[in-house]
């Protein structure tokens, strides 16, 4: 009896083999990487979603005659007072001693303000309110794309602000202005109110400019030519590819640019002072807010000159 011999792969034909599954991989990756982005963009969707639906539960006129959405006690009399730094500012620790309660004075250097309110507070506060209330967790303050970690707070109505800037994804229309700037019922449907955070921030808040050059882009222009100023938690900063938006009338969508408000308005920016504010310069370039410059600023304020009592109640100013 002979036995049949069965013949093996040769070499070649077991490198042919390799070649081709490395190839279907290389096709394969950036599908499967793209649908896992596809995918963290609808949890971040759905998180400001959940958020705009809290804050439209807050304002509701049978808790909140005023219909407003969280907004921190402030000083409103330092309203564009010069010298009264009621600036954005996040992590200066959890101690409402250091930090303030915005019941009392919240910084002993501090001038101390006329109606006893805190002077120094971050708009990211406004939606630590909804975290001490239990209406929301500290995880839906996270954008899975960003790579960031939920604030580490155990007893959280212990304090009164997020740790960091590395603890919330999202940024919040900047409360501390005029009555009808901020968050409510009463604004402009299209105003962005919660989004992504903006390209003008960074975890150790240096002075870090403008992420590219304004002088060629239009409305017209690509959302690849926007890159620089999207949010950096899709894409990383200076290549984000958009952000998630929740608006007033509180729906959430995935924007490839920033100039989703009014008339084109830029809603990491705020709204400069022109003399024709027809021109794209006074809504979607505006100024841009960061850390070292944040003092005293308000959605809308010099818009129209004199900043005591003339400003844009469409301009919304989303921070950090």
């Amino acid at each position: 009896m002979t036995r049949k011999r069965i013949p093996g792969f040769t070499l070649i034909e077991l490198l042919v083999v390799v070649a081709i599954i490395a190839l279907l991989i290389s096709i394969l990756l950036p599908s499967l990487s793209k649908a896992r982005e596809l995918s963290k963009r609808l949890v971040c969707a759905s998180n400001l979603s959940g958020l705009g639906k809290s804050c439209k539960i807050y304002s509701s006129p049978m808790i909140n005659p005023e219909e407003v959405w969280p907004v921190p006690a402030f000083n409103t009399k330092a309203i564009a007072a010069e010298g009264i730094d009621y600036g954005f500012r996040i992590g200066l620790g959890w101690d409402p001693t250091v930090y303030g309660t915005g019941e009392g004075q919240d910084d002993p250097d501090a001038q101390t303000p006329s109606d006893n309110k805190a002077t120094k507070l971050s708009p990211t506060r406004a939606l630590w309110m909804l975290v001490r209330a239990g209406d929301v967790q500290v995880k839906q303050l996270i954008c899975p794309s960003s790579g960031e970690s939920p604030d580490p707070a155990r007893e959280v109505d212990r304090h009164y602000d997020f740790a960091s800037y590395g603890n919330i994804s999202y940024g919040y229309q900047v409360p501390f202005g005029p009555n009808d700037t901020r968050p409510s019922e009463n604004l402009d449907s299209r105003m962005g109110m919660i989004a992504d955070k903006g390209p003008y921030y960074t975890e150790t808040r240096p002075n870090n400019g403008m992420p590219g050059d304004t002088e060629e882009l239009t409305a017209a222009s690509s959302p690849n030519d926007w890159r620089g100023f999207n949010s950096p938690n899709h894409g990383g900063r200076g290549a984000g590819e958009g952000q998630n938006v929740l608006f007033q009338d509180g729906h959430a969508t995935f924007e490839r640019k920033p100039i989703v408000g009014v008339d084109d308005d830029n809603i990491y920016t705020k709204m400069v002072d022109q003399d024709n504010l027809a021109l794209p310069e006074g809504r979607m370039w505006g100024a841009w807010v960061g850390p070292g410059e944040a003092n005293n600023w308000f959605p809308g304020e010099e818009a129209f000159g004199d900043e005591t009592s003339n400003y844009a109640s469409t301009d919304t100013l989303i921070y950090p």
